[in-house]
């Protein structure tokens, strides 16, 4: 089955998807799709059609496959598991234990890295806290033959934070490590990109950004990488290294790809080309927590962007990565970790930047999303902002003309008009809201820290929005 494609959706009649096979929706990460069913005349009836209770809290995007004809749910928990859903009544068709680890000084984790579906195979890729890849049969959660394959050794200090993703018919994992620790008195943890062929799992490849053992340079972002549909490159961003300089006698974070945009060749053999901004400082931790969204506005050439822990948003024109960054947009405060990457709405011209800090009159209210149209002569032009929250959020879910946001460490799932920032409709949660919402089938999913998967779809009739919207008033500037 295909996945249709935010773009060829714009074009035509729109589809509603019935799959959402990875983090971002496609391998671009646009995290954007048409539709029919949810406009901002139906956003505000938005009702939660169930909520279940799950073992663990929630930070991994959730995905949906149609399996033998029923719509199908699946999530991971930090307590281990995977869990398919039933998307009509909530109920849990199979749930798999994975495990989890504890670490000596990073806590006890689970699985944070948002899953693959792949439909042609009929399987959900995970990867556990131990470093093993599982390829879960997605019709009854069994293990595939010759899984599960192990992929991280070091498990006790190297994780896999970053979404898995299929393409050139291999899927990429990219690892790093849990808090930037090593053994006392031992090593770093070692980042590096895998490449598995999915014909071959067993015969893995394999990248080092940053040359040598135990030195860092771990890729960590919520997307894992993307994929250039022109030529199946392959694009991440690098985190920091640990590499002794004796200029600075200090630790420096910009050794080998250190702190960069790489783009490699689809067997991850190549760098094509990459940029380490001078902007970004060689010490002090301010890496790339993102895989870059790539997009092509009207007006501009390919391009790529994402955040970075510095505060600011980085583009490039991807063809060119090495000229350095076009536009560089400050969002953050440079105090919390600026991290993972814009949206991008297609058919508005615009990209969405989630966790943006959100001032009114030099008063910081918070943190939420910023709107920026794409103009010609490529300008950012800011359009609105408004404020969810406060924390890390997730990246904004764009659907139609809505788009839909989380509030990071106050909880809550909002909507607002993707125009103009409007509100349209808000629901509270206890648990705070990180991971990425996502739509299929006219319905919306999200989850929480407290371990609640929740689905929610328009009733049908009119609807005021002011009782829906009164939380989205308070929060907006």
């Amino acid at each position: 089955m295909a996945v249709p494609t935010a773009e060829a959706a714009h074009v035509g009649v729109p589809i509603e998807p019935d799959a959402w096979t990875s983090y971002g929706y496609d391998n671009q990460l646009t995290n954007s799709i048409a539709t029919r069913a949810l406009t901002p005349r139906s956003a505000p009836r938005l009702t939660p059609v169930w909520s279940i209770q799950l073992d663990g809290a929630v930070y991994a995007s959730p995905l949906a496959a149609k399996v033998d004809g029923r719509q199908l749910v699946f999530a991971g928990t930090e307590a281990g598991n995977v869990y398919a859903v039933d998307s009509g009544t909530g109920r849990i068709v199979w749930q798999r234990t994975l495990g989890m680890v504890q670490t000596v000084e990073c806590g006890k984790w689970g699985i944070t890295s948002t899953g693959a579906i792949d439909l042609e195979r009929g399987l959900l890729f995970e990867i556990s806290a131990d470093g093993l890849l599982h390829a879960l049969a997605l019709a009854t959660g069994e293990e595939a033959p010759g899984y599960p394959i192990s992929l991280v050794t070091n498990n006790r200090y190297e994780y896999v934070w970053g979404g898995l993703r299929i393409a050139n018919e291999r899927l990429y994992v990219v690892v790093a490590s849990y808090c930037d620790a090593g053994p006392p008195g031992g090593p770093m943890p070692e980042g590096r990109m895998v490449a598995v062929p999915l014909d071959s799992p067993a015969a893995p490849a394999s990248w080092d950004p940053v040359p040598g053992d135990g030195n860092l340079g771990g890729m960590w972002g919520w997307g894992g990488v993307s994929v250039d549909p022109a030529d199946g490159r392959i694009f991440t961003g690098v985190g920091n290294s640990w590499v002794w300089s004796q200029e600075c006698a200090c630790y420096i974070d910009n050794a080998g790809y250190g702190d960069s945009i790489v783009a490699l060749t689809p067997d991850i053999s190549t760098v094509l080309d990459s940029n380490n901004p001078h902007e970004v400082p060689a010490t002090d931790d301010s890496d790339f927590g993102a895989a870059p969204l790539l997009f092509q506005p009207t007006a501009c050439p390919p391009l790529a962007a994402m955040n970075n822990k510095d505060g600011a948003l980085y583009v490039w024109d991807r063809t060119r990565l090495s000229a350095g960054p076009l536009v560089r947009i400050p969002l953050g405060d440079g105090i919390g970790a600026f991290v993972g990457a814009p949206s991008w709405s297609e058919s508005k011209q615009m990209v969405y930047v989630g966790q943006s800090v959100i001032r009114q009159d030099g008063v910081t209210l918070g943190n939420g999303v910023t709107a920026w149209h794409i103009d010609p002569g490529c300008g950012f032009r800011p359009i609105w902002s408004a404020n969810f929250g406060t924390g890390n959020q997730a990246t904004p879910l764009v659907v139609g003309n809505v788009l839909f946001a989380t509030g990071g460490k106050t909880g809550g799932f909002f909507a607002v008009n993707a125009s103009d920032g409007s509100p349209l409709w808000s629901y509270p949660t206890d648990g705070r809201t990180v991971a990425a919402m996502i739509s299929v089938g006219g319905a919306v999913y999200g989850a929480d820290t407290g371990g609640v998967l929740y689905a929610f779809e328009p009733t049908r009739g009119p609807s005021s929005c002011f009782w829906r919207c009164l939380p989205a008033f308070r929060l907006r500037p």
